[in-house]
């Protein structure tokens, strides 16, 4: 992880001193042991290696490490002091809010709750998925802003689930402007009148729940693009290239970039594909959006050490990268 010792995407750290093959992370608290034969008619136990013991350690205590960063954050706590700035030059944003876009499917709601559950292993394992997850095409996905804190009912960190873009690149562009510009609102409505014949007014009253509440207007600290593998995949090996031009065309808007940083990119549905083919999307995103893979953080669907620690990486990439680009006090002058 940034500051800390560095990770990509798609790696996991090494044992300090194993080289041996370690021990799947699910057994990380565990010291694995594996009956004598029944030849040598013995009833003792054999402890497995030590240096497999010590890898699934390693492995537990990076990650809690990871997530106890993600935990104690508060704005402001990541400024680096460039110039010799300190976090009290800034105008710090109430909570730090990360904006999650990205085409109808792509998988926003999943990775809302794949975020979630990182943290829920520790807080409450039978907590519910927090974002409603569309399982076909027919659906009308995400149609309200909805406002997320991470870890639950944390002041640090939050991300925005947000509708899939319509069919029309420019409704896609000016909403995007909006919420750059204006800044975005839990419970706003985000649908197009033209989009696959869903009209705003029909689903206005579904938000009424929303409506005897003025809900803060959160300004954006940093997007995250999310893609879906499997569709970059099947765009790339098939003369069809409207997903990927698609792509191409958004995540260059400029309003989505935070000064000189473009969005922090998330591939999806990885549990879909074999590892040559997420490799592959990997590199060719890096190609097609101009910037390097390490920019690119792979996310299935799974449940494991990796998976993990992508997620916290891509979190503490986010933050410090919405850090760097905060706005300074208008009253603020360095003493020379």
């Amino acid at each position: 992880m940034g500051g800390g010792g560095a990770l990509t995407p798609t790696s996991t750290p090494s044992s300090p001193s194993s080289s041996s093959e370690p021990l799947p992370p699910e057994f990380a608290e565990h010291v694995a042991v594996s009956p004598i034969s029944d030849d040598d008619g013995s009833d003792e136990c054999c402890v497995c290696d030590d240096d497999e013991v010590e890898a699934t350690r390693y492995y537990n205590r990076q990650l809690r490490e990871a997530k106890e960063l993600i935990r104690r954050y508060k704005p402001g706590d990541w400024v680096e002091g460039v110039g010799g700035t300190k976090a009290g030059h800034f105008l710090l944003p109430e909570i730090t809010t990360l904006l999650l876009v990205g085409p109808r499917g792509s998988g926003k709601s999943t990775l809302v709750n794949q975020i979630t559950r990182v943290f829920d292993k520790d807080d409450d394992p039978f907590a519910p998925d927090r974002a409603q997850v569309s399982c076909n095409s027919k659906s009308n996905g995400t149609i309200f802003l909805r406002e997320y804190p991470i870890p639950r009912n944390s002041s640090g960190i939050c991300v925005y689930d947000t509708c899939g873009w319509s069919n029309d690149p420019e409704n896609n562009f000016k909403m995007l402007h909006q919420w750059m510009t204006k800044g975005i609102s839990h419970g706003e409505t985000t649908m197009w009148d033209n989009d696959e014949g869903n009209k705003t007014g029909d689903i206005k009253p579904l938000g009424r729940q929303y409506s005897f509440l003025r809900y803060i207007t959160r300004k954006v600290n940093f997007v995250i693009f999310v893609v879906d593998g499997a569709a970059v995949l099947e765009s790339i090996d098939s003369n069809n290239k409207g997903y990927t031009e698609i792509l191409h065309q958004t995540f260059m808007y400029p309003f989505l970039s935070i000064g000189d940083d473009k969005p922090v990119v998330v591939v999806t549905h990885g549990d879909r594909l074999s590892i040559q083919q997420r490799a592959h999307v990997q590199n060719e995103l890096a190609e097609l959006l101009n910037i390097p893979a390490q920019q690119i953080y792979d996310i299935p669907g799974s449940d494991d050490y990796q998976t993990d620690m992508a997620v916290l990486d891509m979190l503490h990439y986010c933050v410090r990268h919405a850090e760097q680009n905060l706005p300074v006090k208008l009253n603020y002058h360095l003493e020379v």
